[in-house]
């Protein structure tokens, strides 16, 4: 299973704010799409919805492969995605034929 490590994620948002010399206010009012909660969320090394996570690594401008584990400990490395996703079978889609009026 892949698992974000959210310690990682949380020093480097922590990071990216202080570089950058910006409060939550003051991302925010940069990046409208944020809110402050979720800024805390991050920081604070909370669960965050992926959809979430990858607006942070956007407007941070942070690699989200950075920050997956497979495993607790364990960095996920991008030739491991590579090979996983290579490994998976595609199933080809056929037309079916149905009686009309068949349940």
């Amino acid at each position: 299973m892949v698992d974000i490590d959210h310690a990682a994620f949380a020093r480097a948002v922590r990071a990216k704010l202080k570089r950058r010399g910006l409060s939550f206010d003051r991302a925010v009012d940069r990046w409208p799409a944020l809110d402050k909660a979720m800024l805390s969320r991050a920081c604070t090394e909370k669960r965050l919805s992926a959809g979430n996570f990858l607006l942070l690594c956007e407007a941070l401008k942070l690699d989200p492969y950075r920050f997956l584990m497979r495993e607790k400990g364990k960095r996920l490395r991008m030739r491991d995605i590579a090979k996983r996703l290579s490994s998976q079978s595609v199933t080809q889609v056929d037309k079916r034929e149905t009686r009309e009026g068949a349940r």
